[in-house]
């Protein structure tokens, strides 16, 4: 490893990885189709930082007490960002403060903070990614629900195989991919 980053090569290409695993979500017109990419990749970038143990004992906690409340301090410091990187931006557009904060706090009301991945697809509760369309995250949220069970099945038949060490060492291969309607 030490000689691909004196190299210069990916480091990313020397870790150990289990087989691909591809997962396919359904893209609704009414969304932006650019938005929605942009969310399922920051999702697939997030799954492919877990290693296996990760990914099995967050979906484990996750299968057993749901949504972790710690989750919600690390939306409202996400949100809270969003609002003030918005008012920046406003103002440096020309608009005073009140007007930057009024339309910053109309837009936020579009946004959801956003994890990477979601808690249901094996996510920290603290990883907060930022904000983002809450219609997309809505519908990859949903859609979750009807997918991460086949997930579930393939990482575990592919863990089985693995010592701890392994699974503690071996991220994901996950490659989310959307089709159109």
């Amino acid at each position: 490893m030490r000689e691909a980053l004196e190299s210069g090569e990916d480091v990313l290409d020397e870790i150990k990885r289990i087989d691909e695993i591809e997962v396919e979500f359904n893209y609704n017109s009414k969304f932006d189709e650019a938005e929605f990419a942009r969310q399922l990749a920051d999702q697939q970038k997030g799954m492919n930082e877990l290693t296996v143990r990760e990914y099995l004992d967050n979906r484990q906690k996750y299968i057993e007490q749901g949504r972790a409340i710690e989750s919600n301090a690390a939306q409202q410091a996400a949100r809270e960002k969003a609002f003030v990187d918005k008012v920046d931006e406003l103002q440096d557009a020309g608009l005073s403060l009140k007007e930057a904060e009024e339309q910053a706090e109309k837009w936020l009301d579009t946004q959801a903070a956003l994890h990477n991945p979601d808690q249901v697809a094996g996510g920290y509760a603290s990883n907060v990614g930022g904000v983002g369309d809450k219609g997309v995250n809505s519908s990859i949220g949903s859609q979750w629900r009807y997918r991460i069970d086949g997930v579930d099945a393939q990482i575990k038949k592919m863990a089985e195989s693995m010592s701890e060490a392994e699974k503690n060492s071996t991220y994901l291969n996950v490659k989310l991919a959307h089709k159109g309607d």
